[in-house]
């Protein structure tokens, strides 16, 4: 009995005392409330009209990792390395078998998608900023 209430005890002690530690943690990233909106990083094959077509984490980042994918096409925008990750995007995109047919350009873009929309199947862009732009080799 006297364990079980040292566990408890050792469950609440975070948020009792809002304080937030290894190894009692309340997890912060999942509870707090997110906005609406949501903005993130990536790249996408845009063909001849204007139509942009998304890319896999492979040809972005050479990874399967979304975060590793996300971090460190943020790190080059940010850096105003836009333009050199999207010539590296480019060529792996040139020999990708899943290419959309007609896609000539990378973009290397940030887009705020109002995330209740995208849910309900709605088109959810609210905003789009191209950083770099460059063109698929052939």
């Amino acid at each position: 009995m006297l364990v079980t209430a040292g566990v408890v005890a050792a469950l609440v002690a975070p948020v009792a005392l809002d304080r937030d530690s290894f190894p009692l943690s309340t997890y912060p990233m999942y509870s707090r409330a997110r906005g609406q909106a949501v903005t993130f990083a990536t790249a996408q094959a845009v063909d001849a009209s204007g139509n942009a077509s998304p890319l896999t984490l492979g040809v972005i980042g050479e990874s399967d990792d979304p975060l590793i994918v996300a971090g460190e096409l943020r790190d080059a925008i940010r850096n105003d390395r836009a333009d050199e990750r999207c010539e590296q995007i480019a060529r792996r995109a040139g020999v990708w078998s899943g290419l959309p047919l007609g896609a000539t350009t990378i973009e290397v873009v940030t887009e705020r998608h109002d995330v209740v929309v995208q849910v309900v199947g709605g088109d959810s862009l609210l905003a789009r900023a191209v950083h770099a732009s460059c063109t698929v080799p052939t």
